[in-house]
Parts: structure tokens; sequence; C-alpha cells
């Protein structure tokens, strides 16, 4: 999946308008709307955080294992 229809696929998840997410975040109320725009390539931190807002997480998983190899931790600041 690309990540722009991550992101979609995260906000709908979290139930939370763009904006709000937005809000969550401490960012402009268009942050969330235009993040997850096509075209765009939001860094990884990114995804994790806005993934920690929905009550997800972001998992690295071997393909030929199916093993969790590890998840990525939204930046703490």
């Amino acid at each position: 999946m690309q990540v722009d229809k991550v992101m979609r696929a995260l906000f709908d998840k979290s139930g939370l308008s763009d904006r709000a997410i937005s809000t969550a975040l401490g960012k402009s109320p268009a942050w969330a709307r235009l993040t997850a725009q096509p075209g765009r390539d939001p860094r990884l931190s990114t995804v994790a955080t806005v993934a920690d807002v929905a009550g997800c997480e972001v998992v690295i998983i071997d393909r030929a294992t199916g093993e969790r190899v590890g998840s990525i931790e939204p930046p703490r600041g």
C-alpha cells in the first residue's frame, strides 16, 4: 500500500477528522490533509506518530517467515 493510502487508513481508523489529528499533534489545521495527499512521502517517524494517535503501530515483518522483526516507535520529545 502506498504511504498516502496508509496515512488515510490511519486517519480513518482513528475516527478523528484531519483537523483533529493535526491539532492532536500540535500541527497546523491543514497538516494531516496535506501530508496524506498522493505523491507526498512523509518520514517514517511521521507515519509512526500518526499510527500512535490512531492506536496502531508500524511493524516490520519478514516476508519469508512472517516473523515480526520490530516496530517503529514514534519520536518522543
